[in-house]
């Protein structure tokens, strides 16, 4: 397999991850992103083709992540300031597109809610938080998040429960509906 193509079709996923992880840190996400296809760079001879290749990627660069974060201690490394869409529908003629005003009130609040999510999630454990992220972020399917993670599809399925409960608990319902799929 060719290293270049690898890079060329995962890169974007990978870096997307590394942010999302790393409270959208553009630097450290470059740094972490190199690092793990590195990784994959010297792992590779040994890839057997027993799991998707994509799977195979992400399961190196959650496990990367992880110990990144646990040797840095942060505790709270999350934003969704990039992630969450919030662009109004061309042609717009609401309230909120037309009155300045009510357009800054509006996005005061998204800011708000926001800043709450990323207070909520940034309490899920390491492990919530990736298969959190993997299923309502990167859409990928519960199996194959057993696959990059290591564990049972039932664990999965448990992982992602307790971050959603953990979240609305948290959020109280006032900022949920901006998180994926929550």
């Amino acid at each position: 397999m060719n290293i270049e193509k690898i890079i060329s079709a995962y890169y974007q996923k990978i870096y997307k991850l590394c942010l999302f992880y790393l409270s959208n840190d553009k630097q450290e996400a470059e740094e972490l992103v190199q690092e793990i296809f590195i990784k994959v760079m010297k792992k590779l001879p040994g890839f057997k083709g027993e799991a998707n290749l994509y799977t195979w990627i992400y399961r190196i660069g959650v496990n990367t992540l992880i110990n990144y974060i646990k040797r840095k201690k942060i505790v709270e490394f999350i934003s969704f300031e990039n992630i969450a869409n919030f662009k109004e529908a061309p042609g717009d003629t609401s309230e909120a597109a037309i009155d300045p005003a009510v357009k800054l009130e509006a996005e005061e609040i998204k800011e708000k809610e926001i800043e709450v999510l990323e207070h909520c999630i940034g309490l899920l454990s390491a492990r919530e938080k990736t298969a959190f992220y993997l299923f309502h972020y990167d859409n990928l399917k519960q199996k194959e998040i057993a696959e990059i993670m290591k564990v049972s599809l039932s664990a999965v399925e448990s992982l992602i429960h307790k971050a959603k409960k953990k979240i609305e608990k948290c959020a109280g319902g006032a900022a949920a509906h901006h998180v994926g799929r929550v």
